[in-house]
């Protein structure tokens, strides 16, 4: 079909307009109480107004679900990109409460948040009980999951004291050229072009936003990501630092159980247990002053490479 070019002439709307005013080109718009859309207002403007509206029953839906999965793993719909007849919620009831809340709170997205951390079902414990063990679609438990790639290299980062630096942006044809949008301390969660270079986030399976399906992000663990936490620089080296945590604590001369205590807490947010405490206190007593600073690093890298810390739980 051949399309009409904009200077091929006036449009039937100009003619009316022309001919009745204004006035009538705006009674084009609407047919039957359907919108039609005309050239008084921008296209994307209709659009927005559509999206938010309580009688659009699909955005409400897909923005409640995906919130929903960023805090447990799993959407109320699961995929989560298919909201299809013949692929019912989990929990239709729960789905229909969540909606009429967004709406009655304008789609403010952090009161939705709240609310959702908020309840029960978020601070539920990820053990599960010999009931609810094989239960992956109800929500009877927290479910546990690695990190997304951003926000692990952001926790280890904050972790060691050491930013990660996002200088570099990969060319289409190979190549690569250095960038300064992202200044130092810019976290990876905040990195908006996935065309940013870094070997983490790749390895980690960062999202290439190259189509538009969920599918593109990997939590599969591989061996490339064993490798790269045990010898890789991202942990090694932010542990090595000068300006790190792990000199602040040795410039400061905290004693061996200062050390153990403040790098649970600062790495799992708990104290060591009793039995924790004493393994690695007598560590630190054998290795003496001269490998206290190998030792102290060997102490955080296990902490960082452990599934306590690599998981949400």
């Amino acid at each position: 079909m051949q399309q009409r070019d904009k200077h091929s002439g006036p449009t039937r709307s100009d003619r009316v307009a022309k001919r009745h005013g204004a006035a009538a080109r705006i009674q084009l718009f609407r047919r039957n109480g359907e919108l039609v859309f005309g050239r008084q207002r921008d296209r994307r403007e209709h659009l927005a107004d559509w999206l938010t509206s309580p009688k659009n029953p699909y955005f409400t839906r897909s923005i409640v679900n995906r919130v929903w999965s960023a805090f447990f793993g799993v959407g109320i719909i699961n995929p989560i990109d298919d909201l299809r007849l013949s692929n019912p919620a989990s929990n239709e009831a729960l789905m229909q409460c969540l909606c009429e809340y967004l709406i009655e709170n304008r789609y403010n997205l952090k009161s939705l948040m709240r609310l959702i951390m908020n309840s029960e079902a978020y601070q539920r414990s990820s053990e599960a009980l010999p009931g609810n063990r094989d239960e992956t679609r109800y929500f009877s438990h927290y479910y546990p999951r690695r990190l997304t790639a951003e926000i692990l290299s952001d926790a280890i980062s904050a972790v060691t004291g050491v930013p990660e630096q996002f200088d570099s942006i990969a060319m289409q044809d190979g190549s690569s050229e250095k960038t300064s949008l992202y200044p130092k301390g810019f976290r990876a969660l905040q990195v908006y072009d996935a065309a940013v270079k870094s070997y983490f986030l790749k390895t980690f399976g960062r999202n290439q936003r190259e189509i538009t399906c969920d599918c593109e992000r990997s939590n599969q663990p591989s061996m490339v990501q064993a490798l790269h936490l045990s010898n890789g620089p991202t942990v090694n080296d932010k542990l090595a630092a000068k300006n790190g945590t792990v000199a602040d604590w040795l410039s400061a001369k905290l004693a061996d159980r200062e050390i153990i205590d403040t790098a649970f807490l600062t790495c799992l947010s708990r104290p060591p247990t009793e039995a924790e405490a004493q393994g690695y206190l007598q560590i630190l007593k054998d290795s003496g002053e001269t490998e206290k600073r190998a030792c102290v690093e060997d102490v955080m890298w296990s902490l960082l490479t452990s599934r306590e810390f690599l998981f949400q739980h």
